[in-house]
């Protein structure tokens, strides 16, 4: 993908591609070590606000260049794989922009779809068959891909799902009184209810994304669905979060191990952001760059302090009582909270068990790590 500077004023687009980018990567690598095909859709392709003529900063031809890369790989192993694209756009001039592009790409299969995302569901199944699907759902707002209408999308087996959710702008009309603007979310959510989300402070902003979160885990059938949240490039606020379901711990794996490192080039990308800001209101040039500036910002250490007490405290209600619990689903189950990091789950654990709280069934005498196949036991007996 671009450098950021290509990205200047839309910093959140590029960590929207960062972390699309990453994880595509890790996906089809993973999908193309055991199976002959891989298949990626693209719900709402573009182009929008590219500021390079090659549309390397859109995200279909970061796909482009990903798979790319990933099929030379596997090749290089001796596996040689199908990777096929399905790029679909409803406005007529950003589609004829992502038509001609499409038609100079010759070593992929790439398709360009004309249509509205929820009307094309029948070509979009069609064309992924019996594959393993990645489908991104990137719209401009909230509208054009209410759970209902996706759901054929979202119960695609074998498949997972990555959904822009615009937050800002959910959270800027949820209050809205004109019918035709809750209807609008009515949709979205995949039904009536959604006011239940509408509660007053910070607990306004997780309620609304729990409440998406459960509606897309039950509309698709997933084992797993959780999110990720970019911030506004110069203010402490969410501008959309990023919602993940899957079927296998293997993807919450990955995708919590992209979200580490969108994390630590958030933090970098948003000090620059921040920093350009105050350079252009004040006239003055700063000593140092952001990238000399190594503070990590009060409010991502307060968000992992929450997160992780939250984990802690989810991971003792599993192994309360007398069940033997297997690492692998304690594992998943605090990986499904955002911030949360395989690195950070192994530590609690081995912090409880240090501290006598929980025995580790399987664990070596020289093993300092647990892994799959341990057992988790409370040393505490049933909880009160």
């Amino acid at each position: 993908m671009k450098a950021l500077a290509y990205y200047q004023g839309r910093e959140q687009t590029y960590l929207k591609h960062f972390f699309l980018e990453r994880y595509l990567e890790r996906v089809a690598y993973n999908i193309g070590s055991f199976a002959d095909e891989f298949v990626y859709v693209d719900g709402f392709s573009g182009p929008w606000k590219s500021v390079d003529e090659s549309l390397e900063d859109t995200s279909f031809i970061i796909a482009v260049k990903t798979l790319r890369q990933v099929r030379d790989g596997l090749a290089k192993v001796g596996k040689s794989r199908r990777i096929r694209c399905l790029f679909i756009e409803k406005d007529p001039v950003a589609f004829r922009a992502l038509e001609h592009t499409v038609k100079n790409i010759s070593d992929l299969e790439v398709k360009a779809l004309k249509g509205d995302f929820e009307q094309v569901i029948p070509q979009i199944l069609r064309f992924v068959g019996k594959s393993f699907s990645l489908v991104f759902i990137d719209p401009t707002g909230w509208t054009g891909f209410g759970l209902t209408q996706i759901t054929p999308i979202l119960q695609h087996h074998p498949g997972e799902v990555l959904v822009n959710f615009m937050f800002d702008y959910v959270n800027r009309f949820l209050d809205d009184p004109r019918p035709e603007i809750a209807a609008s979310f009515t949709e979205l959510f995949g039904g009536p209810g959604w006011e239940s989300a509408l509660l007053v402070g910070a607990r306004r902003e997780d309620s609304i994304i729990a409440l998406y979160c459960e509606r897309m885990r039950t509309a698709g059938g997933f084992a797993h669905v959780t999110s990720t949240r970019i911030l506004k490039p110069t203010a402490d606020r969410a501008y959309f979060y990023l919602v993940y379901g899957t079927r296998h711990p293997k993807g919450l794996l990955e995708f919590r191990a992209v979200e580490k490192k969108a994390v630590a080039e958030q933090e970098l990308v948003r000090l620059t952001a921040k920093q350009t800001s105050r350079v252009d209101r004040t006239g003055q040039s700063e000593l140092f760059t952001a990238a000399n500036l190594s503070e990590v910002p009060p409010s991502l250490d307060d968000e992992r302090r929450k997160q992780q007490a939250a984990a802690l405290q989810r991971l003792r209600k599993i192994i309360s009582g007398n069940q033997r619990v297997p690492y692998e689903r304690a594992l998943t189950s605090l990986l499904e909270m955002p911030l949360v990091w395989e690195s950070d789950v192994k530590r609690m654990i081995m912090d409880l068990h240090d501290s006598g709280e929980l025995d580790l069934e399987g664990l070596k005498p020289r093993e300092r790590t647990p892994k799959p196949g341990h057992i988790l036991m409370s040393t505490r007996g049933e909880s009160t």
